[in-house]
């Protein structure tokens, strides 16, 4: 009896290993390599080969130390799960295709890590890569393939933490028609968990576009605006996962792909519609997010407006009081000519030319101010 595998922790609806995350670095295969060359890159983890395989006789499932152990599985149930878990050894890699008849095409994109969503047919198999979204300070995706046979489903990821926690505990339970159809269900049943899993991502994005438009409209700051570059960036990549991916499942359900059952077909077509509403929100929030950035943008553009507003009427207040400030300090004398200005000799002079300036503002401020400049509410203008 195969061994059962420990439980790991859960966090919602997901997997979650506490280990840290590698740094992703883009393998390719040299130029002019033959096709079919797998390029691993060995920060992504010696291969970990977790198997679950069920049918009418049962259910079952373990880890598995290698290939070797692996040969054991097949044959042994109706439907047969493999999933490769790191990516770091390539020989690993090749070893489990071959023995599952993945096709070397197939296994060389799912080792290169920086493929495009896409859906390929191989004959009666069909081989899908999607990408998971993952959600933290900065948003990363990370690459799953599928490979679909008749009672035998290969997938490949880069990390333990994923978004198929559910369909695990599907299987474990026997809830729903899941132990009870093949290979094609199971598939389904992987891409609607990971299309599924980008709307708590988006919801977070969400409520965090909603704080970014209080803080906008409120009391703007570099923060906010470096948050919101965060999150349109963030924002694009969810666009480049969900875009090809519903072109990915819509293939699968239009495309004549013999392992694709009719039934099938029916919930393809539920998770293409969850996937129009995935792209309906990533663009809703994208133009939210541009939307912000305008209102930013005015704010501040608002805000200096206003702070011209009153140095100009403060600089316009000045201008009349300087130039009567102006012509009593050229101090003509009033003893040569009784135009010299003869307000030098009263005795009342200086607080009747300071008395005029104080009236001078007052009655431009509130000029202003009945005009809408400065306060108060603007009155329409009277020019017909």
């Amino acid at each position: 009896m195969a061994k059962t595998k420990e439980e790991p922790k859960r966090r919602g609806s997901r997997l979650v290993e506490q280990l840290p995350r590698p740094r992703k670095k883009k393998t390719r295969s040299r130029p002019g390599a033959p096709p079919g060359t797998i390029r691993h890159d060995p920060a992504l983890g010696r291969p970990r080969l977790d198997v679950i395989g069920y049918g009418p006789e049962g259910f079952e499932e373990a880890d598995v130390s290698g290939p070797e152990e692996l040969a054991g599985w097949m044959g042994r149930h109706a439907v047969l799960w493999i999933n490769v878990v790191g990516l770091g050894d390539a020989e690993v890699v090749r070893a489990v295709g071959e023995l599952a008849g993945v096709h070397k095409l197939a296994l060389e994109d799912a080792v290169n890590v920086h493929q495009r969503p896409k859906c390929e047919a191989y004959g009666e198999d069909v081989f899908v890569v999607a990408r998971m979204p993952h959600a933290g300070e900065a948003l990363e995706t990370e690459q799953l393939s599928v490979f679909v046979k008749p009672g035998l489903v290969v997938t490949f990821q880069e990390r333990p933490e994923d978004t198929l926690g559910h369909v695990r505990d599907r299987l474990r339970r026997s809830s729903g028609r899941l132990r009870q159809t093949g290979s094609d269900y199971l598939a389904y049943a992987i891409l609607d968990a990971l299309v599924d899993g980008y709307f708590p991502v988006l919801d977070d994005y969400g409520e965090r576009l909603e704080g970014i438009e209080d803080e906008m409209i409120s009391a703007p700051t570099e923060a906010s605006v470096q948050r919101l570059h965060q999150a349109r960036r963030d924002l694009l990549t969810l666009r480049r996962a969900i875009w090809p991916l519903r072109e990915a499942v819509s293939a699968l359900l239009r495309e004549p792909i013999a392992v694709i059952g009719e039934d099938t077909r029916l919930y393809l077509r539920d998770c293409y519609d969850h996937t129009i509403q995935i792209m309906d929100l990533v663009e809703t929030y994208r133009e939210l997010a541009s939307g912000l950035m305008d209102i930013y943008l005015s704010s501040v553009s608002n805000r200096m407006n206003e702070v011209m507003k009153i140095l100009t009427v403060i600089a316009t207040i000045f201008i009349p009081l300087t130039f009567i400030a102006g012509v009593y300090g050229m101090n003509f004398d009033p003893a040569l000519s009784p135009w010299s200005m003869p307000e030098l000799r009263s005795p009342y002079g200086y607080p009747i030319v300071m008395g005029v300036m104080a009236l001078l503002a007052v009655v431009m401020l509130l000029f202003f101010r009945r005009r809408g400049w400065l306060g108060g509410t603007q009155r329409p203008s009277d020019d017909r």
